[in-house]
């Protein structure tokens, strides 16, 4: 028996430059083994003679490409062709099997004679085998379209959040001189009107909101980064927590403003209520 090895998961990778080839794992039946090999480029007679098929019994043969000649419909037009190599109707059932799946390349079947006739089932095994080898380059190629549209995906959300970032810089900055702005105004109010604000907590918290001081992030998001950031050179992970780490500096620089605005408009009502209380008061 000259076949041991499987040869779907152990055999060493073809190079880069040579062309592919997938393996079906072996099939083994009362000492005979058989294993598909498919090549959507090498060529037919190239595949039937690989170096680890030269101990094989049949070694089935089946191909399927374009033709060349032009068709009076717009559907494609294809050659087809098989050779038995000693396992009669062995290679037909190879190249139904290219036809059915809808592909083109070549495939071969290898069968090892382990000394026993099979009957009937051996063809069952040469179509399995086929199917699977086939099958191999239908997920491999479903694998790598997949990848590529994640990486076309990735890139485009890449592209967004970088321009998104690059405008929440902008607006934090603008945010964080209004935040100054308005908690100075605030502060500058209390020193003017120490009475107005209430009790001494309160214009504590006044006081204390006017320093000015750039929000920590929630822990897990990464801080703001340095003006000139290349976010384009960053992977769409970083981005995505640079991202809601933003999103903390904004909400954070808003209620600053907010409170200050609040602690400006009770300032302004208790000014205008004393003011009308000293109109009534006094005499006229």
């Amino acid at each position: 028996m000259a076949l041991k090895r499987k040869h779907s998961e152990d055999s060493p990778r073809d190079s880069p430059s040579e062309p592919a080839i997938y393996r079906s794992a072996p099939i083994e039946d009362r000492d005979s083994t058989f294993i598909g090999l498919y090549s959507p480029d090498l060529g037919p007679k190239d595949l039937q003679k690989l170096q680890e098929l030269k101990g094989a019994s049949h070694r089935m043969l089946a191909w399927r490409r374009e033709s060349n000649q032009q068709s009076l419909t717009s559907s494609k037009q294809y050659v087809t062709g098989n050779d038995d190599d000693g396992e009669k109707y062995g290679g037909r059932k190879v190249e139904h099997v290219l036809v059915r799946m809808k592909v083109t390349g070549a495939c071969v079947v290898a069968r090892w004679f382990g000394g026993t006739m099979l009957g009937q089932v051996r063809f069952a095994h040469i179509e399995n085998s086929a199917t699977e080898a086939v099958r191999q380059w239908v997920d491999h190629v479903g694998e790598q379209q997949a990848k590529k549209r994640r990486l076309e995906d990735e890139g485009v959300e890449k592209e967004k959040l970088a321009k998104a970032l690059a405008a929440r810089d902008r607006s934090i900055s603008v945010l964080r001189t209004l935040a100054t702005e308005k908690e100075k105004m605030a502060k500058e109010a209390v020193d003017r009107n120490p009475d107005d604000t209430g009790d001494a907590a309160n214009k504590a918290i006044i006081v204390d909101a006017t320093r000015d001081k750039t929000p920590s992030p929630p822990r897990g998001n990464a801080g703001l980064q340095p003006p000139g950031v290349d976010y384009d050179a960053m992977s769409v992970e970083r981005l995505r927590a640079l991202d809601k780490a933003r999103d903390a500096t904004l909400a954070f620089l808003l209620k600053r403003i907010d409170k200050a605005e609040s602690e400006l408009v009770k300032i302004a009502k208790e000014k205008g209520d004393e003011e009308k209380e000293q109109q009534v008061v006094e005499p006229t």
